[in-house]
């Protein structure tokens, strides 16, 4: 059988970096995001504590929950590497890259960590968002049940089907996770940020935002490679169609979630409304880089504000395009 990028290896085995690696997208995708290696301690987070009180209890409420969610999840997105796919690579440059991913998810959970601190937030309350609040529980329910199928079980990773449950991890862990839900409440901080308020944390998940534009290409790069080494996952159609309904089942999480928030009220100068032909947009997007057609054909992030020259240097990593596509 031909090396693939998932298998099962010995630790003896692809312990040499060779000058034309096989896998020459994940070389680049470490060199980018070695470069983009940053620490909680050079933003002052604590100059925001003064706009942080001055929240209205809903804008609170929705800041709150934003950051006890990714407190969470930014340890889920760990746990999910390490117990569902990581083990599986094979490609030393792939392990690099992923590997720099998991590193800068400490960093991740070190600076919502330094906010939980810097703002007296009630620390257990925090991580338990994720299960007190139902829409939120459902969301990590998603990733959680799908992946414990994979931690919990014995897969063989060269067979048909191993490739597909790995395949599957990636995509709920990198894309879905990271691609659609991080990006929803992305949006939350960015809109705080145009109403001059909690600035610094901004600044961070600005930092954040560039981050997770990353890990979401080493996803679709791997689910790419992976289809490419395993055409006959191309050719189940219940299981390509399988994939596409995660995507869309996401996405419907997330808007229940923000209807329960938003109800018919404006909040930061956002309404549900714009909030979900937002996170359609970037549905679209996903779906499109993994190959299928858009489902709701919305070309134009319809936010503005993420449109304006102070974050230009963002709109890029709203539009994460990777370096080839394939059809599924």
């Amino acid at each position: 059988m031909n090396a693939k990028l998932i298998g099962r290896t010995s630790v003896r085995d692809n312990i040499k970096l060779s000058e034309n690696p096989s896998y020459p997208v994940f070389r680049e995708l470490y060199e980018k995001q070695k470069k983009a290696i940053w620490f909680p301690e050079e933003l002052n987070i604590q100059q925001d504590a003064l706009d942080y009180h001055h929240l209205s209890v809903e804008e609170k409420d929705l800041f709150d929950t934003a950051v006890g969610y990714f407190s969470s999840s930014e340890l889920l997105v760990q746990n999910v590497l390490v117990n569902a796919f990581f083990p599986l690579l094979t490609d030393p440059h792939a392990k690099m890259s992923f590997s720099t991913q998991l590193f800068m998810e400490n960093i991740h959970s070190d600076f919502f960590e330094s906010v939980l601190q810097s703002f007296g937030m009630d620390h257990a309350a925090m991580y338990d968002v994720a299960f007190s609040d139902p829409f939120l529980r459902k969301k990590q329910s998603l990733i959680v049940e799908e992946i414990d199928k994979i931690s919990y079980g014995k897969i063989d990773p060269e067979t048909l089907e191993g490739q597909k449950q790995v395949l599957r991890a990636i995509l709920l862990n990198n894309i879905v996770l990271e691609g659609i839900f991080f990006y929803s409440s992305f949006a939350h901080f960015f809109a705080m940020k145009e109403m001059g308020k909690m600035k610094n944390v901004a600044s961070g998940v600005e930092l954040i935002l560039i981050d997770e534009s990353l890990h979401l290409q080493n996803g679709i790069e791997a689910i790419l490679i992976i289809l490419d080494e395993s055409p006959d996952i191309v050719e189940d159609e219940a299981f390509v169609e399988e994939m596409r309904s995660i995507i869309l089942k996401g996405l419907q999480l997330e808007l229940d979630y923000i209807r329960s928030k938003f109800g018919q009220r404006s909040l930061l100068g956002m309404s549900y409304p714009e909030l979900e032909k937002y996170l359609k947009y970037i549905t679209d997007r996903r779906l499109v880089e993994l190959g299928f057609d858009p489902e709701f054909n919305i070309h134009e992030n319809p936010l503005r504000f993420l449109q304006k020259e102070d974050v230009k240097k963002l709109i890029n990593f709203f539009e994460v395009s990777s370096t080839e596509y394939t059809n599924y």
